[in-house]
């Protein structure tokens, strides 16, 4: 037998095929003031998960630290620090909404890209 396409571990590889969508969301410029507790994204902007039901990669540019969470009020907050803006959550979760917290003391200017 002959063994072809094997690693020199004798393993086989890993074929990964790239995936590409044609539908996305983009929420553009919107501000979120101080103090601010669960913004619904969906029900605030009209783009938001419009042509999209659920979000497997998620941008979000942001000038202040603000705090998020996916889904539901009552899922633990994920903080996003404006010096690591723009934060990407890649195949994380399957997100349908975004709630976002401002209590940087500033109002947040943000942006949101959904695939």
């Amino acid at each position: 037998m002959k063994a072809t396409n094997r690693h020199s571990n004798g393993q086989f590889p890993v074929k990964v095929a790239e995936e590409l969508y044609e539908t996305y969301d983009f929420v553009n410029s919107f501000a979120v003031a101080h103090p601010t507790t669960d913004y619904d994204l969906k029900a605030q902007q009209a783009t938001a998960f419009k042509n999209i039901s659920k979000s497997w990669l998620i941008i979000i540019w942001t000038d202040q630290d603000i705090s998020v969470k996916f889904n539901s009020t009552t899922n633990p907050a994920i903080v996003i620090p404006a010096d690591q803006s723009p934060f990407e959550f890649r195949n994380i979760i399957q997100a349908s909404n975004m709630y976002i917290t401002n209590a940087s003391g500033s109002t947040a200017n943000i942006k949101v890209m959904l695939v």
